[in-house]
């Protein structure tokens, strides 16, 4: 009988193991196994992709290859990649995804209408020069100039909020805003610096010098409904692949920017 009961108590240890390894395989997604996630390409190094429709086809770059690690550590290999513009993420309510990387940016009013994974990337504000622009050396030279902003953005509220130029051109995509400054509409463009670091590293002939980056000491999440209950899963899944060394990789090989070469302008 106490035979029979050690084996019954190994029995259940084992089930309660597999019961756990399958929860976590099981993570509360839209669809069980499968993942949802949303993109808004293009953001070179980040994501890049051929939109048809809603889907994003063939993506490739650092969050794709992180959402892939992400799905590897839930137990999920399908996945699903959805068009969803950056203008609609932060709003209230459901969302069409289990989660999107768009290069968001954490903040306190973001967080009353969507929940945030941990952090997965470090990032200020950096200054992309049209071709024709002079370099300013500091915020107050900047503040002279024309600047092109992405609406919706971190970059944008900074540029609105504290630089107060003397002119600022709105664009609703990065792709846009590129555009823009590209063409001399303005002369710089305010952006996330290893956005337009991967950038201008993909077209250098296409815009002038990074004149520098902004200290604003910003970090990326992943974007879920608010009060996801996948939000732990995705959370637990970044740090694990933090603490692995897995995210640095991946970094390395999409970046290999060395952002503290890029001055700091005051």
């Amino acid at each position: 009988m106490k035979r029979m009961l050690v084996m019954v108590a190994v029995a259940a240890l084992v089930a309660t193991s597999s019961a756990a390894f399958a929860g976590q395989a099981a993570a509360p997604t839209k669809k069980p196994g499968q993942l949802i996630v949303g993109l808004d390409p293009p953001a070179v190094g980040f994501q890049v992709g051929t939109l048809r429709g809603q889907s994003v086809l063939n993506p490739h770059g650092f969050e794709i290859d992180l959402a892939k690690a992400i799905g590897t550590k839930l137990g999920i290999s399908k996945i699903t990649w959805l068009h969803v513009p950056f203008t609609t993420l932060f709003r209230p309510g459901a969302k069409p995804f289990d989660f999107a990387f768009e290069e968001s940016t954490i903040t306190t009013a973001r967080k009353r209408a969507v929940d945030f994974s941990a952090s997965y990337f470090d990032a200020n504000q950096g200054v992309l020069l049209s071709k024709t622009a002079s370099t300013p050396h500091s915020l107050a030279d900047l503040k002279k100039d024309s600047i092109c902003t992405q609406s919706t953005t971190t970059g944008n509220d900074y540029v609105v909020h504290h630089l107060h130029p003397k002119t600022i051109h709105s664009y609703t995509t990065t792709a846009a805003a590129f555009s823009a400054v590209s063409a001399g509409r303005c002369d710089a463009f305010v952006m996330d610096v290893p956005i337009i670091a991967s950038q201008k590293k993909t077209r250098p002939s296409s815009y002038g010098a990074i004149a520098g980056q902004i200290i604003t000491n910003e970090k990326y999440g992943a974007v879920l409904a608010k009060g996801s209950t996948l939000t732990p899963f995705v959370s637990n899944a970044i740090k694990a692949l933090t603490k692995s060394g897995t995210i640095g990789k991946l970094q390395k090989k999409w970046f290999n920017i060395n952002v503290a070469e890029i001055p700091v302008l005051k």
